[in-house]
């Protein structure tokens, strides 16, 4: 927490807004600590708060603002501005520090998308999540009970992109842990949207859902944080409104009966996009290689049977996401071969050929699953992909298109396990 004689703003986004003939800065909160937008008089937002970094006091703001403007900014005006700023919670201030502390207080991370992305209702939920096992696309209704012999499941990749485009493949990777894992702990590594400090986000909050309550594994987590560190709890407000990991909990909650006991580890993992602009293998950075192996230990330490789930998508693509062009046939095609050949990578247990893949093209469709990808790959051990689903999702105006897919992965295990062996897909990508 930065003090108010030291300003800082706090990560936020900001936008030009007019209004009754007057510009503002529009400034929202991507992790939710305020709901409505503040406004700021553009002038004072672009002379004024650009100098809140923490680093310059009051005065210098004020020396700032006289060197580049000429004029001179009375004290109780900027005071006034700082004071307004942090009740609102727009600076890394008091105000923002306690709500920090009564989030990090409680023990539950409410159901942020429920009622939005998919029902808050229990019952209607459990019936449009059937529904997409039934629909167009699905895997069917799960077989519970039913196990591959001679392997066993170790995880799944997932989509986290909304129930309403890509709720159908979900459906092929949670048939498949419904089906072949008998996990007592699913690690599941989202991705964080947001700005975040560190690569990686824990949360020990438990996950509220409206088919019921997923819990966490405390000590697992802790056993991380004691050879990762306890910096990993730094971005623990971004976990507040991030579907990534929202989305698998709902899939779980569903696939599992409510007696069942079972925790999840949820870790939201930043990018790794400074690495791919060096040419730095990211396992080479000590933050990843300490964070991998902290995974590693907190498995065996925990005596438990573990299963991954990585809530990724792939490409994401068209001019609302910078290109210059609709997507055209041409474009999907382009990316459905990039695709297949990162989930090629991927279905070998082959950490640096998925982030090599994309690092060859300095991740020009931009798969923001890359880093939780390449971090579950590096902690798994060796592993065999079978793809499972692939699919894309685009919109009727060819402006945004989104990839996406479900795969699981097996390793050796030494016992026979009862039941038949898993039905292979062809391992092509397909719509």
């Amino acid at each position: 927490m930065s003090s108010l004689d030291r300003p800082r703003l706090r990560p936020l986004s900001a936008r030009r807004f007019e209004h009754e003939g007057k510009s503002y800065a529009l400034i929202e909160d991507p992790q939710g600590a305020f709901r409505d937008p503040v406004l700021v008089p553009l002038d004072a937002f672009v002379k004024v708060c650009r100098h809140f970094d923490g680093e310059n006091s009051v005065d210098d703001v004020r020396a700032k603002v006289l060197e580049e403007t000429g004029e001179a900014l009375p004290e109780e005006v900027l005071s006034r501005l700082v004071a307004q700023l942090d009740r609102a919670m727009v600076l890394d201030g008091p105000e923002f520090a306690a709500f920090l502390g009564r989030y990090r207080r409680s023990e539950m991370r409410p159901a942020a998308l429920a009622g939005r992305s998919y029902s808050a209702n229990g019952p209607a939920l459990r019936a449009q999540i059937n529904g997409l096992y039934k629909g167009p696309g699905g895997a069917g209704p799960p077989a519970l009970g039913v196990a591959s012999k001679g392997e066993r499941l170790r995880a799944v990749l997932s989509p986290h992109i909304d129930f309403g485009r890509g709720g159908p493949v979900y459906t092929w990777a949670y048939k498949e842990l419904a089906e072949r894992a008998d996990a007592d702990v699913y690690v599941i590594l989202g991705v964080a949207h947001q700005y975040c400090r560190r690569r990686f986000a824990l949360t020990r909050k438990d996950f509220e859902t409206p088919l019921g309550i997923v819990r966490t594994d405390r000590e697992y987590v802790d056993r991380i944080a004691a050879v990762a560190g306890e910096d990993l709890f730094d971005d623990e407000l971004v976990h507040r409104g991030e579907h990534s990991v929202e989305f698998q909990t709902v899939f779980l909650r569903h696939i599992l009966s409510k007696d069942r006991d079972f925790r999840i580890v949820p870790i939201l993992v930043g990018s790794f996009h400074d690495h791919m602009e060096r040419g730095v293998e990211p396992i080479d950075d000590p933050s990843v290689r300490r964070f991998v192996e902290a995974l590693r230990e907190a498995e065996r330490a925990s005596g438990k049977a573990v299963a991954y789930i990585g809530g990724i998508d792939l490409c994401h693509v068209g001019p609302e996401f910078g290109d210059p062009s609709p997507v055209d046939e041409g474009l999907l095609e382009t990316i459905r071969n990039f695709d297949r050949a990162m989930l090629d990578r991927a279905a070998d247990g082959d950490p640096e050929g998925w982030f090599r893949t994309a690092a060859e093209v300095s991740n020009r469709w931009r798969v923001c699953g890359l880093a939780a990808t390449y971090t579950m790959l590096h902690a798994l051990g060796p592993v065999k992909g079978t793809l499972l689903r692939y699919d894309q999702a685009l919109d009727s105006r060819r402006r945004c298109c989104v990839s996406f897919a479900s795969m699981s992965f097996h390793a050796p295990d030494p016992g026979p396990r009862p039941g038949p062996p898993s039905n292979a897909d062809d391992g092509h990508p397909r719509d």
